[in-house]
């Protein structure tokens, strides 16, 4: 009996010795789980703000990294993100950046290593302060023009003309002419631009079509057009410009051709956003049929004028327009079929997409906003 009665106590207290091992076993993951998890974190070192770096060079982004796998590396500039590298080692602590030509320069760039694949909740750590991306000191544009296999000129180089598309919309009433030249003017001013401006825009009339607009300045359609907006800066303080045409027909025929491998990424895409009234004498001079959803009528989708009455009207339908009410006094149009109705629409001539296909020909509201495109006089 004394012999059951041990054995079963030796059972006991090898039981309770499994248990409290288990429990300290339990304990002590979930203690280092929880302390694992509570260090872990990334740090930015490099840029940590204040750098200057340039485009062509290469830069070492540098983290230190705790408890973490990969690692995913961003650039930011307000609320605009680029990724610079996914899926690195986080051991590694650093990445090799190096920035081609054609990256953004300027102030204001952060860069952001973050727990990779990011899901909420991951870790993420910003550099302290912006850093600059800066574009470097040539001697000539030749080098630009290899490395990017496409033409750029000097500023210095004899007859450049330069264009470029305003950063922000306006409507129908832009003043007339003068008041749209104004907007260029004001514009080009406040981007740094030199020189005398004219707004591409064409009227209701053949002396008032944007060719004609264009041909009544100095040099006509003549130089050599180039974008505005300088790609890189020389020594001697010249600037590097996209080379567009030869003349003005010639840049002309890639913007009627939307061509992407002709013009640049971002002056592409504003070219879907811009007035442009009757571009040559051949443009339809009245009844324009509006790109339009939603409206209550087909007269609504009519204009009998192409330039919001030369460019000072912002309504999108004549004064005396009651929906569903006829007036003989309204202008007339045809539809394609041939059937005449009352044009209450007031509308003019802008670039954009219908059907998915670009088109110069777009009819517009003039109570929408839309961008001009600027020409050097």
């Amino acid at each position: 009996m004394d012999n059951s009665i041990f054995q079963r106590f030796s059972i006991e207290k090898s039981l309770f010795f499994i248990i409290v091992f288990g429990v300290l076993i339990t304990l002590g993951a979930v203690f280092y789980l929880f302390f694992s998890f509570s260090n872990k974190g990334i740090t930015v070192l490099s840029p940590n703000g204040m750098e200057e770096w340039e485009i062509g060079k290469s830069y070492d982004i540098v983290w230190q990294a705790k408890g973490i796998d990969r690692v995913g590396i961003v650039l930011f500039k307000e609320k605009e993100a680029k990724w610079i590298a996914k899926d690195i080692p986080a051991s590694v602590g650093k990445y090799q950046w190096k920035i081609y030509p054609g990256q953004e320069y300027g102030d204001g760039f952060w860069i952001a290593v973050l727990e990779y694949p990011w899901k909420e909740g991951n870790k993420i750590d910003y550099s302290n302060a912006s850093f600059a991306i800066t574009y470097p000191f040539l001697n000539t544009c030749e080098s630009l023009s290899i490395d990017r296999e496409w033409l750029y000129l000097p500023s210095n180089f004899p007859n450049l003309r330069r264009v470029f598309i305003t950063k922000n919309s306006y409507s129908g009433n832009l003043d007339g002419f003068e008041g749209a030249d104004k907007i260029c003017q004001k514009e080009a001013e406040e981007q740094g631009f030199k020189g005398e401006w004219q707004a591409f825009l064409g009227g209701d009339s053949d002396k008032e079509t944007a060719l004609e607009r264009l041909n009544n300045t100095t040099r006509k359609g003549d130089g050599i057009f180039v974008l505005a907006e300088p790609d890189f800066k020389l020594e001697r303080g010249d600037t590097c410009h996209r080379f567009l045409g030869k003349n003005f027909d010639e840049f002309w025929a890639k913007v009627i051709g939307f061509q992407s491998g002709k013009l640049d990424k971002d002056f592409l895409q504003n070219l879907t956003d811009i007035w442009l009234g009757r571009f040559d004498i051949n443009s339809k001079k009245s009844c324009l049929n509006i790109l339009a959803y939603n409206v209550s009528s087909t007269v609504e989708k009519y204009s009998f004028t192409v330039s919001c009455q030369n460019w000072t009207n912002n309504n999108k339908f004549i004064e005396d327009y009651l929906p569903g009410v006829s007036v003989s006094s309204f202008p007339v149009c045809y539809t394609p079929q041939g059937v005449s109705i009352g044009a209450v629409a007031v509308g003019g001539f802008g670039s954009g997409l219908e059907n998915n296909n670009y088109s110069i020909l777009v009819g517009k509201y003039c109570d929408s906003v839309h961008k001009l495109l600027c020409v050097e006089k």
